[in-house]
């Protein structure tokens, strides 16, 4: 079957972002010479995603007429390609050839100890072992989402981060053509590894993929699951993309991309975004008037902050930490200060991409404790009673030119150690005024207290922060804009530094 260009598709694929790599892995070309494509690069679009490969625009202007994208009597074709630093599918699918038709997967057998999680769970739609922790998930792809995953150049993203030494076994399963990942830890003190089964059904279009989570299961029971699977092609069916469909998605990801570019941009922040400790700082929580919505009036006080080694639990009890012996005693030491713990360094382009491997370091935290003061100036509570009470640390970049804000500044480091939870998202460890304390409710709303019109409240909150960041560490508050225009007396960006 083949497939003829149009004069608007081939200027379309020659508008693609082409970069060269400096080596082409023989393999790869094989398989390409086998399916009748030259190819001449790869594209190479925002941060973390590899876009599926342009088909050789070049080859197809010379040809003038046609391209082979599919071998003959295959719906679906998916040829695994091995280079120096990925692995990754070629795929094609010959819509021309079959209508894409629904998928359903139901497993026969799935090991003693696993049990499908209920709805409204964490564990919902998803086999999961109390005793080991291991999780077994399964998905799905017809014939319609692999194209629409192929034609907007997303299909790289399968095995986003793969190389080759991931790759464990290849196989035939009932038929399929079936690939067994095993991917590392991304914890220096960690062996939890993640399995990944690929099935790929090449006559009847469809993709299926298991993930042993934390790879607790040996090899050979998860590809005995992967035998006894039971996929169902259904008689309903799913329509492809439109054309126009297509552009208008590939619009829309191109505005995302262009948009995460402008955040990664740094930008230059002016005095009035930041104010000091016993400032009352008035932050709206939605947009103005202007938009029809009247806005909250909740005002904050950071009367005083201190940078402490330890926190005697005489003042600060056990009870008003987040989750103290599940997320803090361990990394305490006897004396009461924090343990050194490891964390993630990585480099980053002007584009956000990121370069180079991260490194990892070892350093040192400190407590930051911050004594606050809210009131809610509402008249009436146009929401809801459920104050935020804590602003979330984040981290800007301080020069001789100024404080600048900039997704790179937040996300220059991330913890290494697997059980080490002390900084996530800026969050508070410690709040001394907890209202919801038990099950769920303390879980999900542990930095809200609801408060009437007028009601003020006085209370204490603890922060982490890595010792070499402190100067880098400001409080944000929240503002919920949207895009709006900040109402007058409110701001984009609220910070009260932290070392003062």
């Amino acid at each position: 079957m083949k497939r003829t260009y149009t004069d608007q598709e081939m200027i379309r694929i020659l508008n693609q972002e082409l970069v060269i790599p400096e080596k082409v892995d023989q393999g790869m070309q094989d398989a390409y010479r086998k399916l009748g494509i030259q190819r001449k690069g790869r594209v190479s679009f925002a941060r973390r995603h590899k876009m599926l490969r342009v088909l050789a625009a070049a080859a197809v202007l010379a040809a003038g007429s046609s391209l082979v994208v599919a071998a003959a009597n295959k719906f679906l074709t998916a040829n695994l390609v091995k280079e120096e630093s990925s692995v990754t599918y070629d795929l094609a699918i010959d819509r021309e050839q079959k209508e894409a038709h629904e998928i359903e997967v139901t497993p026969t057998y799935m090991p003693a100890g696993y049990a499908l999680g209920a709805e409204n769970t964490p564990y919902g739609g998803k086999w999961h072992n109390n005793e080991t922790g291991g999780t077994v998930t399964i998905i799905a792809w017809n014939a319609a989402e692999l194209d629409q995953q192929i034609r907007m150049g997303n299909s790289d993203d399968l095995t986003h981060g793969l190389k080759e030494e991931n790759l464990k076994k290849e196989i035939e399963i009932n038929g399929m053509k079936a690939a067994l990942f095993l991917s590392e830890s991304r914890y220096t003190d960690s062996d939890k590894t993640t399995k990944n089964v690929m099935l790929f059904n090449e006559e009847e279009g469809y993709l299926v993929e298991i993930f042993d989570m934390n790879n607790t299961l040996p090899m050979e029971e998860t590809i005995k699951i992967a035998e006894g699977l039971d996929i169902q092609v259904l008689d309903s069916t799913v329509p492809y993309a439109t054309d126009e469909e297509i552009e208008a998605l590939l619009a829309e990801q191109k505005a995302n991309q262009k948009s995460a570019l402008r955040e990664w941009t740094p930008e230059l922040l002016a005095d009035n975004n930041f104010f000091s400790t016993g400032e009352e700082l008035k932050i709206p929580f939605g947009p103005d008037e202007n938009h029809g919505i009247k806005t909250d009036d909740i005002r904050y006080t950071v009367e005083s902050i201190e940078i402490k080694d330890a926190l005697p639990v005489s003042e600060y009890p056990t009870e008003n930490y987040y989750d103290f012996a599940g997320e803090m005693a361990d990394w305490i030491n006897e004396d009461g200060t924090l343990k050194a713990h490891e964390r993630y360094k990585y480099s980053y382009d002007e584009n956000g991409k990121e370069v180079g491997e991260p490194t990892v370091e070892t350093v040192n935290s400190k407590f930051v404790v911050a004594h606050m003061k809210v009131k809610n100036h509402n008249t009436v509570n146009e929401y809801d009673n459920n104050v935020t009470v804590c602003p979330y640390i984040h981290y800007l970049d301080v020069n001789e030119d100024g404080i600048f804000k900039s997704y790179a500044a937040d996300w220059k480091y991330s913890p290494a150690n697997e059980g080490y939870h002390l900084q996530t998202d800026g969050f508070p460890v410690y709040f001394d005024k907890i209202y919801h304390t038990d099950g769920i409710e303390r879980v999900k709303d542990f930095h809200f207290v609801p408060m009437e019109p007028g009601e003020e409240l006085e209370y204490t909150l603890v922060y982490v922060v890595d010792e070499d960041q402190l100067d880098r560490a400001f409080f944000q508050f929240y503002s919920e804009y949207n895009g709006w225009k900040a109402p007058e007396g409110g701001n984009d960006y609220v910070y009260v530094k932290v070392t003062q």
